[in-house]
């Protein structure tokens, strides 16, 4: 069973979202990019909804506190990533399965690593529980 990886990629901080895919490579994690306007768009309702579809990791990328052009929207983000991560513990899930990055618009080595990272973090969690049960 193919582990599914779902990356919300702000506009202003992944510019070019096929970057992602293209350092994503080709194995057994298949990789969905969904570009969104701010990171501040997310809601932990949305992050939890994909949980519960075939995604087995949802991560969110986005511009550093200082960088976000709407002031708030990494702050609010952090707010709910932290929200979401304490609900699914209290629902008997990892928490490390809803996940946040920042980086540097323009920064390509920066952002290949952030990849990477999460790429590391679905190979270590595997499969969904949500999989097993239906």
């Amino acid at each position: 069973m193919a582990t599914e990886v779902v990356i919300y990629a702000c506009q202003q901080a992944v510019p070019n979202p096929d970057f992602l895919r293209t350092q994503w490579g080709q194995d057994n994690i298949r990789l969905q990019v969904l570009p969104e306007p701010c990171s501040s768009k997310i809601e932990a309702f949305q992050l939890l909804r994909t949980l519960a579809t075939p995604a087995d990791l949802v991560w969110v990328i986005g511009c550093a506190e200082d960088l976000c052009r709407y002031n708030e929207g990494s702050h609010r983000l952090g707010n709910r990533i932290a929200y979401t991560q304490r609900y699914l513990e209290e629902v008997g899930l990892e928490s490390a399965r809803v996940g946040r990055s920042v980086v540097i618009p323009g920064d390509a080595p920066g952002l290949a690593a952030v990849v990477a990272a999460i790429k590391a973090q679905a190979e270590s969690l595997g499969p969904s529980p949500l999989k097993k049960t239906g």
